[in-house]
This record gives C-alpha cells, sequence and structure tokens, in this order.
C-alpha cells in the first residue's frame, strides 16, 4: 500500500514539476524579460536585486506567475512532501523524523508562496519575509533529503 502511494505521489510530483517549469520558462521568463522568479534564488534575494523581475513582468506572464504559486507549485510541494515521507517511512524510528522534516519543508515552502503572491500584489513590503522563506525552504530541503539518505541507506 505505502509503495503504491508512494509511486503515486512521485509521479503527481513529476508532472507537476513538469507543468511548472514549462510555464515559467514558456510563460513567465520571456514576459519579464528572463529575469528569474525570486524563488529561484537559492541564497535569497532583497528588494533592489527582484525589482528587475517585478519591473518587466507584464500582466499575462504575472497571471501566469500567479497561477504557478497557486496551483501548480502546491501540488509539487504537497505531492514532493508526501513521496519523501513515504520513501522514508520504513525502519527505524528515523522514520518519524523524516516525515516531520518533509511536513516541515512543504509548510515552509507553501508559506514561501503566499508570502511571494504578496509582494507580486503588494510590492516589495513582503520581500524580507519571502526572502527568508526561500532560503529555509532550500534548506530543509537540503536537511530532509539528506537524512532520507541515511535512513534508507542504514534500511537497506
Amino acid at each position: 500500500m505505502i509503495a503504491r502511494l508512494r509511486s503515486i505521489a512521485g509521479w503527481v510530483a513529476i508532472v507537476a514539476y513538469l507543468v511548472t517549469g514549462a510555464v515559467i520558462y514558456f510563460r513567465v521568463m520571456p514576459g519579464a524579460d528572463w529575469h528569474w522568479p525570486p524563488d529561484f534564488h537559492f541564497l535569497g534575494y532583497d528588494a533592489q536585486s527582484i525589482a528587475p523581475f517585478l519591473d518587466a513582468l507584464s500582466e499575462p506572464a504575472r497571471d501566469a506567475y500567479v497561477r504557478v504559486l497557486e496551483v501548480y507549485d502546491r501540488l509539487f510541494i504537497i505531492a514532493l512532501s508526501v513521496w519523501l515521507a513515504l520513501t522514508g517511512w520504513r525502519g527505524s524510528g528515523l522514520r518519524y523524523f523524516v516525515a516531520g522534516l518533509a511536513v516541515l519543508y512543504a509548510l515552509i515552502d507553501l508559506s514561501e508562496n503566499a508570502a511571494i503572491l504578496q509582494v507580486l500584489r503588494e510590492g516589495a513590503v513582503f520581500v524580507s519575509a519571502a526572502h527568508h522563506l526561500t532560503m529555509a525552504k532550500f534548506a530543509s530541503l537540503y536537511l530532509c533529503i539528506l537524512v532520507l539518505i541515511v535512513h534508507v541507506r542504514r534500511s537497506v
């Protein structure tokens, strides 16, 4: 049962990732003069560094990016965190830690999406929150994957 759910979650995550990437590459980035969206800045950003993206963002590109953040990326985040948790659901009590890290990653990433949506709607007021959530998203995802790898290797 867990293997089947893990497989479904994995495929949903892959499809959502591909759709998200396609919409960003073919709709958002051309409408923003090929500037990267804020949530792709691994080391964070400030209002000045994302200003070119926000200034160049056309209305159709903004609508596409909002759709990505509200639909496709949410689906990806949830499916990925379910896949991470189910992949780590084996063996010792470390599985609870892996599942907890997967949930933590999902909460941070969903919060980051909400903060970026606020930046798109209200301007630079929420950039600081979005910046910190972006860095926390990548840190929590990397930590979850690292612990998952260690856990799966010990369980084999």
